[in-house]
């Protein structure tokens, strides 16, 4: 149990707590939690010591008169703003939540306080909502300094990068170590799940679209027309999808995705359309009517007088690797569209997705399944908390 005089946290747009149980595991005592989605502060008030609150953080006054005085204040404003994974937008006004949270936080006067979010926040178009933090806790008398965390050095399996802005107002932090741990792999983050809460597998339809597609993917492949290699496997490997084709077809298909990265139109993008001259210069006689059937079967478009394949996405359909960490979870997790089963025709349970995040089993997900995704995906994984939160105490306070 946790004592009177154990070191005190704060907790802004706390979703469902995966930042608040890394600081209660190390013997934080939460004095509040606050987040404006029903769904996030239910699933917190069930897993957690700490009350948390229904508040819009835009607009509301957090004082410790209410509260108390925290030792530290943690902040995870909404990354959707500033994720490459998202539609990554500049004027997204969930981006000013960083500078919010950090207002807050300095008025409750905490001895440190912990700003976290993608590392897309520290990129050169959205940078000045992070220096706009750091502004405002060094001109109310904090030392600052950020890290970036690689998720899998904490025992998380997955290859998850967070941006960390950490403000002590009696030490400078440029010399917070965080214990990291041993590496793990998928294999064995999946062990022993039968049983367990939240994992309900969804197993795919057989002979469903989605299935015969997963049916040819291996471990660490995904659908992918834009790429070349091994780990990129093209529609038309898979004619009992999308249609058959000649040998000649899918030379030509290759060319066409080679040389869309290869000639360029504009300075933006990794891809242009092709004109029919330069597909002709590396196909020969015969490319127009080879392009008008592959235009009939879907596997190229005409835009204007250029051309392009039809499936220009990076990747669908990725079948996760077991002797490989997973990739970052997201809210799409459970889509097998997006995530494949390392061994099995489906996506992941949130059971699955909870665990590659680095939640213990006994951490319970409640809502709808789309809602607990997102619970999960939005998270920061406890592992990680847990390592600053002791640094913290071990350093800090």
């Amino acid at each position: 149990m946790i004592s009177k005089k154990s070191p005190t946290y704060l907790s802004l747009f706390s979703g469902c707590g995966g930042f608040d149980l890394g600081f209660e595991k190390s013997g934080f005592r939460g004095l509040g939690a606050f987040d404006n989605w029903n769904d996030a502060v239910n699933v917190f008030q069930k897993n957690l010591r700490s009350a948390c609150h229904i508040v819009d953080l835009a607009t509301a006054s957090i004082t410790s008169r209410e509260f108390g005085k925290p030792d530290v204040v943690i902040t995870g404003s909404p990354c959707q703003g500033f994720s490459t994974l998202g539609k990554r937008c500049s004027t997204d006004p969930r981006n000013s939540l960083l500078q919010q949270g950090a207002k807050i936080a300095v008025r409750l006067k905490p001895q440190v306080i912990v700003v976290e979010n993608v590392c897309g926040a520290l990129s050169l178009q959205m940078r000045r909502h992070w220096d706009e933090a750091v502004k405002i806790f060094e001109q109310a008398g904090y030392y600052t300094i950020t890290h970036r965390l690689t998720c899998s050095d904490f025992g998380v399996p997955q290859i998850r990068r967070r941006a960390f802005l950490i403000a002590s107002r009696k030490t400078h932090p440029e010399k917070l170590r965080f214990e990291q741990k041993t590496k793990l792999t998928l294999r064995e983050s999946m062990l022993r799940l039968d049983g367990l809460s939240n994992h309900e597998p969804v197993y795919l339809r057989k002979h469903s679209k989605a299935y015969m597609i997963s049916a040819q993917i291996k471990q660490h492949q995904k659908l992918c027309n834009v790429r070349g290699g091994a780990r990129a496997v093209p529609t038309w490997h898979i004619p009992e999808v999308f249609g058959k084709t000649t040998s000649q077809e899918r030379k030509l298909l290759e060319s066409i995705r080679r040389l869309r990265r290869q000639i360029r139109i504009r300075d933006f993008g990794d891809a242009d359309p092709l004109t029919l001259n330069d597909i002709k210069q590396e196909c020969g006689p015969g490319t127009k009517k080879l392009l008008e059937g592959l235009i009939k079967k879907n596997y190229v478009r005409q835009i204007g007088q250029r051309y392009d394949l039809t499936h220009t996405f990076n990747g669908k359909y990725r079948r996760l690797s077991n002797s490989h960490p997973s990739p970052a979870v997201d809210t799409r997790f459970g889509s097998p569209q997006y995530y494949l089963h390392p061994e099995e025709n489906r996506g992941f349970s949130v059971r699955e997705a909870a665990r590659i995040q680095g939640f213990p089993d006994d951490f319970t997900f409640y809502g709808s399944i789309p809602s607990q995704f997102r619970l999960v995906g939005n998270a920061v994984p406890p592992p990680v908390s847990q390592s600053i939160a002791t640094a913290i105490v071990e350093n800090l306070l």
